[in-house]
C-alpha cells in the first residue's frame, strides 16, 4: 500500500523541528499572557481563596470533559498555567501530527505538510488563543489530529500493537469532542478511513463493488469509531442534558436554504473576509510584526528547500478546493443549526472559528498547485503559504497584544479596587474611559467585572457589569438568570446597594501596543517594577448610589442567553 509508506525520517524530522520553532515564536506571547477573559471567571480560580461553582457545566451547559479540564486545573493551584499548558499542547501535538499523517499517506509533501500545519494552526480569526477555559478547544482540536495519525499507524499493524493503537485512538478522538464540531472533522477522518479501504481493495472488482466492499469492511472492521460519536451524543443527551439557559442557547431546528445562505456568508466574512481585511489594514498602519512574521517565514523557506517534489497531477490540484468548500459547509452546518453566529469585532464571539484553518490552508494548498505549473514550486509555495503566513502570524501577534493589553487593564483596576476600602455597595457599573488613545477596545462582560469584584473584596455576592455593553434592564435580566435551571449566574445577586466606578486612563496609559511593549519591559527586561506600572496605569473613582440609566429591579426580562 504505497499510500502508507514510511516517508524519509531525517529531512522530515527537520521539517517538524521547523515547524515547532515557528509555530513558538507565533505563539509566544499566549506564555507571557496569564489573564482571564470573558467566562474564564466563572470556571478558573486565579487564586485558591476565590470561589466558583462550576456544577453548571455538569447540570446545564452539558460540558462533562469541560469540567473535568476545569476540575484537574482548579485542584493544582494553578489553573492558568495548566491551560496555557494544554493550550500549547494542542499546538504542538496537533500540527506535528498532522505533518505526520499528511506525508505517511503520500497527500502532502513535507514542505507542503509544513505550510499546511502553519496555516492551520496559527489563524487569527480564532482570536482567543490566549483564552484559559478555551484551551480546551484548542487542546481538543489538536487531539482530533492525534487520533488520525494514531488510526494512521493502527490501520496496518497486527495483533497486540494494533488493540492498543485502537484503543488509544478511540479515547483520543472521544477527548476530542469536548468541542463539538469537531464532530464534523471526525467525520472527513472516517470518510479517509473508507478511502482508504477502498484503495486497499482489488481494482478488478469493478466501481460499485469496491466501494460496497470496502463500506462493509470499513463497519466490520472499525465498529467502535463509527459508533463513537453516537455513543457520545447519547451520553450527553440522557446524563448531561442541557437545560434552562443553555436550552434556549441553542436553539436548535432545521434552518430554511435563506438562513443557510445567510449564515455561510456570515462565517466566510467573519472567518475570511474580515481577517484578510484586517491583516492588510494592520500591516499598513503598524507594519513591525509584519516585517518580523516574512524574517521568520523567509527563515522556514531557507530551511525547507520547497520544491524538490514533482508536480502533482491536476486531480490532486482540484481536490484540495472542492474539500475546502465542502468542509467549510459542513463545519459551520452545525452553529447555523443551533442558530448561532461568529463576530470579527468581538474577540470573544470568534470562539466558533477555531477549526476554519483547516479550509484555508485545503484553498492555499490547491492554488500553490495550480500556480507551480506556472512559476514553479517554490516560488509559488512562497508566494502562497509564505504570504499566508505571513499575514497569519502578523495579524495573530495583533491579537495577542490586544488580550496582553486587557489583561493589564483588568489588573490595574482589580488592584485600584483592593488598595480601597470597600463602599457599602454590591452591584457595580463599571463606566470605562480608559482608551482616550487609537486602540481596539471591546468591554468588559459581566462575567470579569463581576470576577474583578470578588478578586479585590472577597468572595461576596458582587454584581458588575459595563455600563456601555448592557441594556438598561440588565438588573432584571440578571435576576432571571440567577435563578433559572442549571445557571452559571447563582453567587450573582443584583438586588443589592449601587455604585458606579468611573475608570480613566491616568499617566502611565498608553496605546495598545505601546502599553504591552513597556509592560514587557518591566516584566522580562526588569526595566521597571510592575506593581508600579500597572499602579500608573489608571485613575478609579466611586459613586454609590443609584447607577444612572439602568431600570431598578422591578421589571420584566426578555430576551436572556448564557454568555457561555
Amino acid at each position: 500500500m504505497p499510500f502508507l509508506s514510511r516517508p524519509n525520517s531525517s529531512p522530515l524530522l527537520r521539517a517538524i523541528v521547523v515547524l515547532l520553532l515557528v509555530l513558538l515564536a507565533a505563539h509566544a506571547l499566549m506564555l507571557l499572557n496569564d489573564g482571564l477573559f470573558m467566562d474564564d471567571w466563572l470556571v478558573l480560580k486565579p487564586r485558591p481563596d476565590y470561589f466558583i461553582d462550576i456544577g453548571f457545566l455538569l447540570n446545564g451547559a452539558g460540558h462533562p470533559i469541560f469540567y473535568s479540564y476545569d476540575t484537574l486545573a482548579n485542584w493544582t493551584g494553578a489553573p492558568v498555567a495548566v491551560m496555557v499548558s494544554l493550550a500549547f499542547a494542542g499546538i504542538v501535538f496537533g500540527a506535528t501530527c498532522l505533518v505526520l499523517t499528511a506525508t505517511r499517506l503520500g497527500l502532502l509533501d513535507r514542505a507542503e505538510a509544513v505550510g499546511f500545519a502553519l496555516i492551520v494552526w496559527t489563524y487569527p480569526g480564532y482570536q482567543l488563543w490566549a483564552g484559559k477555559a478555551n484551551a480546551v478547544y484548542v487542546f481538543s482540536f489538536g487531539l482530533l489530529f492525534v487520533g488520525a495519525w494514531l488510526l494512521t499507524l493502527a490501520f496496518s499493524a497486527r495483533g497486540r500493537r494494533r488493540v492498543l493503537l485502537r484503543v488509544a485512538c478511540a479515547f483520543v478522538f472521544l477527548l476530542s469532542f469536548a468541542l463539538n464540531s469537531t464532530v464534523m472533522l471526525y467525520a472527513f477522518v472516517m470518510l479517509g478511513l473508507f478511502v482508504a479501504k477502498w484503495r486497499s481493495e482489488a481494482a478488478a472488482h469493478g466501481f460499485v463493488r469496491r466501494t460496497w466492499l470496502a463500506a462493509w469492511r470499513c463497519a466490520l472492521g472499525y465498529p467502535d469509531l463509527i459508533v463513537l460519536p453516537l455513543v457520545y451524543a447519547a451520553a450527553l443527551s440522557i446524563w448531561f442534558k442541557r437545560i434552562g439557559l443553555y436550552a434556549q442557547h441553542y436553539d436548535a431546528h432545521f434552518p430554511t436554504l435563506s438562513e443557510m445562505a445567510n449564515g455561510w456568508g456570515a462565517f466566510f466574512d467573519a472567518g475570511y473576509r474580515d481577517v484578510l481585511s484586517h491583516a492588510i489594514r494592520a500591516a499598513i498602519q503598524v507594519p513591525a510584526p509584519f516585517i518580523l512574521a516574512a524574517v521568520l517565514v523567509g527563515v522556514v523557506l531557507l530551511l525547507l528547500r520547497p520544491g524538490r517534489e514533482p508536480t502533482p497531477p491536476r486531480r490532486a490540484t482540484a481536490l484540495p478546493l472542492v474539500l475546502a468548500v465542502v468542509l467549510f459547509l459542513a463545519l459551520s452546518s452545525p452553529y447555523l443549526i443551533a442558530g448561532l453566529r461568529p463576530s470579527s469585532t468581538h474577540f470573544y464571539e470568534s470562539r466558533h472559528l477555531l477549526l476554519f484553518g483547516v479550509p484555508a490552508a485545503l484553498a492555499l494548498l490547491a492554488f500553490k498547485r495550480q500556480a507551480e505549473r506556472w512559476i514553479g514550486p517554490s516560488a509559488a509555495f512562497a508566494m502562497l503559504f509564505g504570504l499566508g503566513t505571513i499575514l497569519w502570524i502578523g495579524m495573530l501577534w495583533n491579537d495577542y497584544v490586544f488580550m496582553q493589553a486587557r489583561t493589564l487593564k483588568q489588573e490595574a483596576l482589580t488592584r485600584g479596587l483592593a488598595d480601597r476600602v470597600q463602599p457599602a455597595a454590591t452591584v457595580y457599573a463599571l463606566d470605562d474611559h480608559f482608551f482616550d488613545y487609537p486602540s481596539r477596545d471591546v468591554p468588559f462582560g459581566l462575567a470579569e467585572v463581576t470576577g474583578m469584584l470578588r478578586l479585590a473584596w472577597g468572595n461576596q455576592p458582587f454584581f458588575g457589569f459595563a455600563l456601555r455593553a448592557e441594556r438598561p434592564d440588565i438588573l432584571q435580566e440578571m435576576e432571571w438568570k440567577r435563578v433559572a435551571p442549571g445557571t452559571a449566574f447563582r453567587h450573582f445577586d443584583p438586588s443589592g446597594p449601587q455604585a458606579t466606578i468611573s475608570l480613566q486612563a491616568s499617566s502611565g496609559a498608553a496605546s495598545d501596543r505601546a502599553l504591552v511593549r513597556r509592560y514587557y519591559a518591566c516584566r522580562l527586561l526588569a526595566r521597571c517594577d510592575v506593581a508600579e506600572f500597572l499602579a500608573q496605569l489608571a485613575q478609579i473613582t466611586i459613586k454609590v448610589g443609584p447607577i444612572a440609566g439602568i431600570l431598578p429591579l422591578n421589571g420584566a426580562s426578555e430576551d436572556v442567553s448564557p454568555s457561555r
